[in-house]
């Protein structure tokens, strides 16, 4: 029983880790992520309820990032150069 108990507990140890993922994010995670909610945001009808959220979602993000890694200008040039690769695509351009 004990045995199983040690089993049980390193495993929702490890998945929690993998949950969270280290919280180290990259230019082309954030990116990644931007260009999927931007995208979001011109799929959804103008004026709806969707919108809404997605223009939520996105501002919410962008306010994050800029409080995480605004002050590195270095990181977020990286972050721009990685946003204008997807940006065409996630607007449907």
């Amino acid at each position: 029983m004990t045995r199983k108990l040690i089993n049980l507990l390193v495993a929702c140890a490890c998945l929690s880790f993998i949950a969270c993922g280290g919280g180290k994010q990259t230019p082309q995670s954030i990116a990644k992520k931007w260009c999927n909610l931007n995208a979001r945001l011109h799929q959804a009808p103008a004026g709806g309820p969707e919108y809404g959220r997605a223009k939520a979602a996105l501002n919410e993000y962008e306010n994050e990032i800029d409080r995480k890694y605004g002050k590195d200008a270095t990181f977020m040039d990286k972050v721009d150069e990685e946003i204008e690769k997807c940006e065409d695509a996630s607007e449907g351009r």
